[in-house]
């Protein structure tokens, strides 16, 4: 089996954010690290982004690197589209990527899961915040693995074509890398306007109708057939099965390991876990305050 240089290669990203994660300029350096990604690497992993590690804990350093790392790609998927991107270094209540083109400017978010979370809601993928972040500019895009999306109907597309915000996948952005010649996008980022025109209300909340829609204006700015991102949509499947068996595999680990755990050992993970010591200090803190009466 030959061997993976890739720069971006999934293990390589995995042990680089293990490795500086805790890091003051962690940013600084994964940016750095992938700032001449050709298209090529890109497309090759632009879908397993959208896939967190399950190796990395909750709410961790690692984790909100890997957050960045995404946004990271999305940016350079902006820039081979003809869209001049970068990753916004502000905090809190801002977009995460502008871009400009040469008729517009572009905010957009790029989301990430783990293939082990349960259910998600509109919440998760703050559509709403994103409207509001735009502020003077013109569009604003979310990407997310497809498989990640409500697949019947939920309020998410509904804000998406209210708010004019487009949904896209992962896939969707391959395709597009894969495929784009300096096409202009512009009716990419109007789909919602263009379904708020087109449906009754009631239908803005099917994943189906929105998704036929984005499906067919991406095939339609690039001149390919439906067939075909039906064909990169299997990629992902693919994908997922893959990096699924990758997650499997690091919880079976993890089970033996805790086999392995003496009883005091067993039980001091169980406190850390459930974050015990935290939950007192908390309530401490709430009844060793002054109150005025």
């Amino acid at each position: 089996m030959k061997e993976d240089t890739s720069i971006i290669s999934r293990n390589k990203v995995i042990e680089l954010i293990f490795e500086i994660a805790k890091s003051p300029n962690a940013f600084d350096i994964i940016e750095e690290r992938l700032k001449d990604l050709s298209k090529e690497e890109l497309s090759g992993s632009i879908i397993e982004c959208g896939m967190l590690p399950e190796s990395f804990d909750h709410d961790s350093s690692e984790e909100k690197l890997w957050a960045k790392y995404s946004d990271i790609l999305l940016a350079h998927s902006l820039n081979f589209l003809g869209v001049s991107a970068e990753v916004l270094r502000v905090r809190g209540n801002a977009a995460d990527v502008f871009g400009k083109a040469r008729n517009y400017t572009i905010i957009g978010d790029a989301k990430t899961f783990r293939l082990s979370r349960t259910a998600k809601n509109q919440k998760d993928f703050k559509i709403k915040a994103l409207d509001d972040w735009r502020r003077s500019n013109d569009y604003a895009v979310l990407t997310s693995p497809f498989y990640q999306y409500p697949s019947l109907r939920s309020q998410i597309y509904s804000q998406a074509i209210e708010r004019n915000v487009t949904l896209l996948s992962y896939v969707h952005l391959k395709f597009l890398l894969d495929f784009h010649t300096n096409q202009d996008l512009t009716k990419l980022w109007e789909t919602g306007k263009r379904l708020k025109d087109e449906l009754k209300p009631k239908d803005y909340q099917y994943a189906q109708i929105y998704w036929g829609v984005i499906d067919e204006t991406v095939c339609s700015i690039l001149g390919k057939k439906i067939d075909l991102l039906k064909d990169y949509k299997k990629i992902e499947i693919a994908k997922t099965k893959e990096i699924g068996q990758e997650g499997i595999k690091y919880w079976q680990n993890k089970i033996e390991e805790y086999k392995k755990l003496s009883k005091e050992e067993a039980v001091e993970k169980l406190i850390k876990a459930e974050k015990i010591g935290a939950k007192i200090e908390t309530i401490k803190k709430v009844i060793n305050k002054d109150f005025t009466i």
